[in-house]
């Protein structure tokens, strides 16, 4: 079967009269799907909820696994008569898997009243692993979209694989949602603030969600003695970028940070949390680190993140 299958989907509503202009749009967004129970219909509301803002194209992309790496895997335990059998029983699996997915955003789309209209939707299935495969796409996206498994939180590994090669493999901006559908997204937006390149990289990406949204936030910490000149000196930024914002600090310690800023974010009924997406590497591989880890873990709204 070829390396990459696209075929059209079809979808939501015609982009918001409120378009914003001479701004970077987010032309292109990429929805990875795993098999993590409750992730597809909450990523694909989101994706097309924004899609619909920017008149994006939404890439949905399956990636699925290569028969070289399953005839490597299979054969340690298999030799001849048995390893074809095998594997024949596991690409079958596979294509079912897939086709099972395929379905299931097709109904969902129906069911969302998804039926000829804006934004652009493909379907794209892709051989390979699901976190290089994720790594290598993302790169061509302006936004990376997830939604967290239902059940198993973020340690479902294959999402988690898949997640951690966006954030971390991509260069991109990466939307986390909850798993039950968030509505609107982007029209109360806090910023989380502390100066650092990553924090930066995600207050740029966001701008134009920024640019759309009704009311902006910033919270701060981590600052030390700059924390007003620095405050003032983004909120400067912000306003030439057309986004009036307000700002409040965080009397947070380190180990606080997380929790405080969700319990900010709620008191500021924010419906996008804007951060960076910090992390640590080990043994070759990043993992999150404890402030973004945290609110991966808990956040019951979308969070933006670039590392």
């Amino acid at each position: 079967m070829p390396g990459r299958l696209e075929s059209p989907i079809l979808s939501l509503e015609p982009p918001s009269s409120r378009q914003p202009e001479g701004w970077t749009m987010y032309r292109k967004i990429l929805v990875p799907l795993s098999n993590a129970a409750g992730s597809m219909d909450a990523a694909l509301d989101a994706a097309l909820f924004i899609g619909r803002i920017f008149g994006s194209r939404v890439e949905v992309l399956y990636a699925r696994p290569s028969p070289e790496h399953l005839i490597l895997v299979l054969g340690r335990g298999f030799a001849g008569t048995m390893l074809e059998n095998a594997l024949r029983e596991v690409q079958a699996k596979i294509a079912r898997d897939c086709q099972t997915a395929h379905e299931r955003m097709q109904g969902h789309l129906r069911q969302a009243g998804a039926v000829g209209r804006d934004p652009e939707m493909v379907w794209r299935e892709v051989e390979g692993p699901a976190d290089k495969t994720v790594a290598m796409e993302g790169r061509f996206a302006d936004l990376i979209l997830f939604a967290k498994p239902r059940h198993d939180g973020v340690t479902d590994s294959v999402w988690r694989s898949m997640f951690d090669a966006a954030l971390f493999g991509t260069a991109r901006p990466v939307i986390l949602t909850p798993f039950s559908a968030v509505r609107p997204i982007g029209s109360r937006i806090m910023i989380a603030w502390n100066g650092s390149p990553q924090a930066t990289r995600a207050m740029v990406a966001a701008l134009p969600l920024l640019r759309h949204a009704q009311e902006v936030l910033i919270g701060t910490f981590g600052l030390g003695d700059d924390i007003h000149a620095d405050t003032e000196r983004l909120q400067d930024y912000l306003l030439m970028q057309g986004v009036e914002a307000k700002a409040e600090h965080l009397p947070a310690s380190l180990r606080e940070t997380g929790s405080v800023l969700l319990a900010m974010a709620a008191q500021f009924g924010a419906d996008l949390l804007v951060m960076g997406g910090h992390g640590r590497n080990r043994l070759r591989q990043w993992t999150l680190g404890s402030t973004t880890s945290h609110v991966v873990g808990l956040a019951t709204i979308p969070v933006l993140m670039v590392h």
